[in-house]
């Protein structure tokens, strides 16, 4: 890698990860909507008096036939939380070895 790469990418790469970064705050945020969805609708469901079982079991069978969709969507989003968590560490760490590169090649001329 030479300079003019090395340049490049230092220009380059903090829009990428301020891309990366927003796409990860997007889906935590998207995630975190989820959760309140599947929780009003299990409040729904208890205050309407559609959740009768005697014991746990009994009543997540039960919460699980009117949220299962919601509890779907929100593995979904957990997975996209994941899945972005990584390209965000990627570039992030890209960005700091970039950096380091250019250091490096400052201390050697």
């Amino acid at each position: 890698m030479n300079k003019t790469e090395v340049s490049e990418l230092l220009q380059a790469l903090p829009e990428q990860l301020k891309e990366v970064e927003y796409d990860y705050y997007g889906a935590l945020s998207r995630l975190e909507d989820t959760k309140l969805a599947l929780h009003a609708k299990e409040c729904e469901l208890f205050s309407q008096g559609l959740i009768t079982g005697k014991n746990e079991q009994m009543r997540d069978a039960e919460i699980w036939q009117h949220s299962h969709e919601l509890r779907r969507a929100l593995l979904k989003a957990k997975m996209a939380v994941d899945q972005t968590k990584v390209e965000y560490d990627y570039m992030k760490n890209k960005l700091e070895n970039t950096q380091l590169i250019a250091r490096l090649l400052l201390q050697i001329q």
